[in-house]
């Protein structure tokens, strides 16, 4: 199944998957539905192939850390498989790999029309955001870049709840000051229906897109439960599709200058690109990829809870675990925060930061509750592994670990914990500890000096512990 191909040729869909194709490593049927720091799609064959040697005679995988479900993927023709993250947005995913609901080419148009007749009702409450929007946007690309400046240094919708909170002195301001209004009137300034245009709207995707957003989340959770991970699954694929920020992660909105203030070269047009894709066909595009995975009829189940849970109380029914443990403070931060909110459509204490001797909200709109893995901890990773192995194997379970390594000078986190000590740790429970390392494969790092995605080679590194 080409799941990540580029479709050329329609309008906006030449850059719908071009995110998406990283090396020519990557094999076309991967699964890949969102940006993913540290996506094992290039090396789901050899992950494979290590659980395999462990549990020859297959039997359930427990797959910690799921992620996106790309290994899942691919154990999932053969092997039943639990996948495990603490994160929503990664169960989601998971279970529209895994369980994905078949759509007929009637009810995606069914469900496309529901959406936009969603969107264009609430259309009317973000009119003057939307408008000043587009307005700023058009303006830039004839050299006034003041409208479009000014919205995007300014904080999303949710930062005027808080009375202290003063409006600008401008066309924007008085845009702010309507749509509240606007909100209020309607009974609709906390509703779960507007969480994403409320909390990113103006910030990662524009008001419109973000509109259509919250109205295929909407859609989703009415049409019902057999297709609601599969839609919501869409429409956070679609959303990774449309983000408007460098390298197409949500870890930093963009920045319109430069550390000396100077406009960014270029930003009319990056923000022009990225903010006039159509929602709605993107939707439709990962519609159809979605439902075109295959049918499997096997017993997958996509679980969000912790890791030691997860082994307690359904590694007595595995046969092998596989970890991808995230190894640096940065997987479980704030990367994924709006995919989180998005699943959650909650309403979340959203992080501050002091500027100017005064309390805002965090650039990034991050949630202040986000998850950080023990695992990427320096003083309670390694307690984390030895419950892992010690876990593991007292159930009787092999563990297939992955991880990747950290070069001295290439720009990325040193790993918490060195691959010396996880051999270690790993030791101590299992007689047999081998290591597989896979050279010569391209990876996205990001680099924490001004957040750029930067490309290097490096050794992919698979444990395999067993008796």
């Amino acid at each position: 199944m080409a799941f990540q191909k580029s479709l050329a040729g329609r309008a906006g869909e030449a850059l719908l998957f071009s995110e998406f194709e990283s090396s020519a490593d990557v094999a076309i049927g991967a699964y890949r539905p969102i940006y993913y720091l540290g996506c094992k799609a290039a090396f789901t064959d050899a992950i494979k192939s290590a659980v395999d040697a462990v549990s020859p005679a297959g039997g359930t995988v427990l797959d910690l850390f799921a992620g996106t479900g790309a290994v899942a993927y691919r154990f999932a023709d053969d092997r039943d498989v639990i996948t495990v993250d603490v994160q929503e947005y990664s169960r989601v995913l998971c279970s529209a790999a895994l369980r994905t609901a078949k759509l007929s080419s009637s009810l995606i148009d069914d469900i496309c029309a529901q959406v936009q007749a969603e969107k264009s009702k609430a259309l009317s409450w973000f009119a003057p955001m939307a408008a000043f929007e587009a307005s700023a946007i058009f303006d830039a690309h004839y050299g006034n870049f003041d409208a479009l400046i000014e919205l995007l240094e300014s904080p999303p919708l949710i930062a005027f709840e808080d009375k202290e909170q003063k409006l600008p002195h401008s066309n924007l301001g008085e845009a702010i000051k309507e749509t509240i209004s606007r909100l209020e009137s309607t009974g609709l300034e906390l509703s779960e229906c507007t969480t994403i245009s409320r909390n990113f709207g103006g910030v990662y995707f524009s008001f419109d897109q973000a509109l259509s957003l919250d109205a295929m989340i909407s859609v989703a959770h009415r049409i019902g439960r057999a297709t609601q991970d599969t839609l919501i699954a869409t429409a956070l694929s679609t959303a990774s599709s449309l983000v408007n920020t460098v390298g197409k992660h949500f870890a930093q909105p963009i920045q319109p200058r430069n550390k000396s203030g100077i406009v960014k070269p270029g930003l009319a047009k990056s923000v022009s690109r990225d903010r006039s894709l159509d929602a709605l066909e993107t939707y439709r595009a990962w519609l159809e990829k979605y439902s075109a995975l295959p049918t499997r009829n096997r017993a997958h189940q996509a679980i969000r809870t912790d890791f030691a849970e997860a082994l307690r109380l359904y590694g007595p029914q595995c046969s092998v675990v596989y970890a991808d443990p995230p190894y640096t403070r940065d997987h479980y931060s704030r990367f994924y925060h709006v995919l989180e909110t998005m699943c959650l459509r909650d309403n979340p204490k959203v992080s501050r930061v002091v500027k100017d001797g005064r309390s805002v909200i965090s650039r990034g709109v991050y949630r202040e509750d986000r998850h950080q893995s023990p695992f990427s901890i320096r003083s309670t990773a390694p307690k984390a592994f030895e419950t892992l192995f010690k876990t593991a194997r007292d159930l009787s379970l092999p563990v297939v670990l992955s991880y990747s390594p950290h070069e001295e000078g290439d720009g990325t986190h040193p790993r918490v914990v060195s691959m010396g000590n996880i051999i270690e740790l790993a030791q101590k429970y299992y007689p047999h500890v081998e290591i597989d390392a896979i050279d010569g494969v391209t990876h996205n790092q990001l680099n924490r000096n001004g957040l750029k995605l930067k490309k290097r080679e490096q050794a992919e590194v698979i444990l395999k512990c067993f008796t």
